[in-house]
């Protein structure tokens, strides 16, 4: 059975026992919801030429037209322009230290293992994404727009930003395709202000001298309190994958599994062939106790054995379970 999404509907959700972790999720599909855009690392006398515009829009063919995004592109004259979007987040702890997991679904373009002038126009495009207590925004230096945030330079990361990927796609595209990066190897650290906000702020380093456009379609935010995370209490002293619940199963069943240590997490299923069939988990997860449970929906999913592997730091372990049409 080969892996893809087109096969079945999967509704699946993880719950974290501590409940340390606050979600921040957007689609665009009514509105901006508060995010802005701008640009930085240009000449102050000499913006119409960079092409710049920044818009809530529909997403481009050949994608589905029906849904929206935030729509930015500028056209790079510097050999580093950086394009961004940025948004305030409320209602977190005051003063409080948080793990800031960050996913970005967009739109781009760009092919990669091709060349262009100054760069690549897909590898030489970083993203980048993190947290600050300040607003991010531009400031006059001399005779160029720059950033009043530590962003970095083009691949190097900056102390408010990191590095999650660049906008490449693959060799040959021509047409806009969906693409996913997040800082899941490498989350993000930030404090809240005395009222328990921060900046969030998302963007494009480019060193790739031509036009650049993008279509921010989804943006996840996860918050996790680092309070009370390494307490004995709510650790686990080792790792465990238990027998999903119920089993056989249709249409849903719940699986459970304990992280004694943080690290990066996956969690597939695999057919008798040992094909993966779909993705549970795969991103870092702090320790903890979880539970996914998925629901299959209209799905060409067929009646039989299957296998779900959770894997953490040098542990794995495998289950079967059976699902009933």
């Amino acid at each position: 059975m080969p892996k893809h999404n087109l096969l079945f509907v999967l509704i699946f959700f993880t719950v974290v026992i501590n409940l340390n972790a606050q979600i921040f999720e957007y689609d665009f599909t009514s509105d901006n919801q508060e995010w802005t855009g701008d640009f930085a690392d240009y000449p102050i006398n000499d913006s119409l030429a960079y092409e710049l515009n920044f818009s809530r829009t529909t997403l481009p063919e050949p994608l589905d037209q029906n849904k929206y995004a935030l729509m930015i592109t500028g056209n790079n004259h510097s050999d580093d322009l950086f394009m961004f979007i940025k948004r305030k987040i409320t209602g977190l702890t005051p003063n409080a230290t948080y793990k800031l997991l960050i996913g970005v679904e967009l739109a781009s373009k760009a092919p990669t293992h091709t060349f262009g002038i100054g760069g690549a126009p897909g590898e030489s495009v970083i993203i980048k994404a993190g947290a600050s207590i300040a607003e991010p925004g531009k400031t006059v230096v001399g005779e160029y727009y720059r950033m009043n945030i530590n962003k970095g330079d083009q691949t190097e990361p900056g102390t408010d930003v990191d590095t999650i990927g660049n906008v490449g796609v693959t060799d040959t595209t021509t047409v806009f395709t969906m693409i996913n990066r997040n800082n899941s190897k490498n989350i993000f650290t930030v404090t809240t202000d005395s009222n328990g906000e921060v900046w969030v702020c998302i963007g494009t380093d480019s060193g790739f001298e031509g036009t650049t456009t993008l279509y921010y379609s989804r943006i996840n935010l996860t918050f996790t309190s680092t309070a009370g995370i390494d307490d004995d209490k709510n650790t686990p002293n080792e790792y465990s994958l238990s027998q999903n619940y119920p089993n056989p199963f249709n249409p849903s069943t719940t699986i459970s599994y304990k992280l004694h240590v943080s690290g990066y997490t996956t969690l597939k299923v695999y057919d008798l062939l040992g094909r993966e069939v779909l993705s549970l988990v795969d991103g870092y997860k702090e320790a903890g106790k979880y539970t996914v449970e998925f629901r299959v929906k209209n799905t060409e999913l067929t009646s039989g054995i299957y296998f779900y592997r959770l894997q953490v730091d040098s542990f794995n372990d495998t289950k079967k379970f059976m699902f009933l049409k």
